[in-house]
């Protein structure tokens, strides 16, 4: 219940003042520290530094996917818990798309 207090706040928990940003993954592995943690799942991105004291599996658990993609993780062990709830109020933006190139031509997936 002390999460939902903290949510519920106003307290800016993504750190960005309420602006969404597009993450590049250069940026993403910058932010791998316990006071600094971003995590993305399913292509958004969230600040989890301020939920590190009330996850249940504990910091080191998170610290796993600090700066990374920690969609599988996530799935291998709580598939069914409803994130985009629980960390609405941390989330920083969605991961850019990187231009691929086929043929010797851009294009943008």
């Amino acid at each position: 219940m002390d999460w939902i207090r903290l949510t519920k706040s106003g307290k800016d928990l993504t750190g960005l003042k309420g602006r969404l940003i597009e993450v590049t993954e250069e940026e993403l592995k910058k932010h791998n520290k316990k006071d600094d943690c971003w995590i993305c799942i399913r292509g958004f991105v969230y600040n989890v530094s301020p939920y590190m004291e009330y996850h249940p599996g504990g910091e080191d658990e998170l610290m796993r996917a600090a700066g990374s993609d920690g969609t599988e993780l996530f799935d291998q062990v709580h598939r069914w818990v409803n994130y985009e709830s629980m960390l609405k109020e941390c989330l920083v933006g969605r991961m850019a798309i990187k231009p691929a190139v086929l043929k010797g031509k851009l294009w943008h997936l």
